[in-house]
């Protein structure tokens, strides 16, 4: 329980640093700043190159490639503002912003000539790119380690299941009978196909009356059944002691039932067997 909640905790977090560097590196990456390089795919042949050169004349061309599909323009801007380019009938509007005007200034800076330690930069793409191959690992181990319980827990018998249920209950649990007359009605409903969760212990007698297996142990289970119901409905919690005390009859019940189903296939099985040897 504990390492489920942690696991889910570890992916709300991740979930939610994904997202704000999502954010943040999608605002870096819509802001052009003066100085920086900006690469356009001009997908036409209808521009000659002086017509190009005569469009970007407002920016300093860097490179012009010449590729299949048109041109490849890397140009760069030292002027801020808004630029718009008319490219044939496509419109492009450019805004170059200055670095200065990103900072907050309340105040005059004051003047200083002495060499300025370089300021920390994080490159928040990186940061992304390993949050979500963070994120894509734990949620594939979980998904593993999901997929491997389930397998596990189809090939268990009914039995092994009773006793692995019974195991996972933690004792300082106040509704304890809750959880023992839940495994063992789980128990039930998969050994005999029967229906009698959410019936009370008078009903779940009668049920399981029909049941041949069950005759034998019909006493033992409705004593059991009452004193739980007595800890469950009267408000008085049980003692560690009487936890396990109960607990422990439950198994020790259970553990008849699957003797006398045991030993009734065996006993099937072993008449069969006589029966094919009659034949031949």
């Amino acid at each position: 329980m504990r390492k489920k909640k942690i696991t889910l905790l570890l992916l709300i977090i991740s979930v939610f640093l994904v997202a704000v560097c999502v954010q943040t590196y999608a605002d870096e990456k819509r802001s052009i700043f003066v100085g920086d390089l900006i690469q356009l795919k001009i997908q036409s042949r209808d521009l000659s190159l002086d017509e190009l050169t005569d469009e970007f004349k407002d920016f300093e061309i860097v490179d012009i490639t010449d590729i299949s599909e048109g041109y490849l323009v890397t140009l760069r801007s030292f002027e801020t503002g808004e630029k718009t380019l008319q490219l044939g009938d496509k419109e492009i509007t450019i805004v170059i912003k200055s670095t200065l005007d990103e900072l907050k200034r309340d105040e005059i800076f004051e003047g200083d000539t002495s060499a300025q330690k370089a300021g920390l930069y994080i490159q928040w793409k990186y940061v992304f790119y390993g949050l979500v191959i963070v994120f894509l690992l734990t949620g594939g181990i979980n998904i593993f380690i999901f997929l491997k319980k389930r397998k596990k827990k189809l090939i268990l018998s009914p039995y092994e299941k009773f006793v692995n249920g019974l195991r996972s209950i933690p004792l300082d649990w106040d509704d304890y009978c809750v959880w023992l007359t839940l495994c063992f009605k789980e128990y039930i409903e998969t050994k005999y196909s029967l229906r009698i969760r959410g019936k009370t212990s008078e009903e779940i007698i009668g049920e399981i009356s029909s049941v041949p297996d069950l005759h034998g142990s019909l006493p033992v289970l409705g004593s059991w059944l009452r004193e739980c119901d007595y800890y469950k409905f009267s408000g008085n919690a049980a003692a560690t002691d009487k936890k396990l005390e109960l607990m422990n009859s439950l198994k020790d019940l259970v553990s008849k039932i699957e003797e006398i189903n045991g030993a009734k296939a065996e006993a099937g099985a072993k008449e069969k067997k006589q029966a094919n040897e009659g034949e031949v």
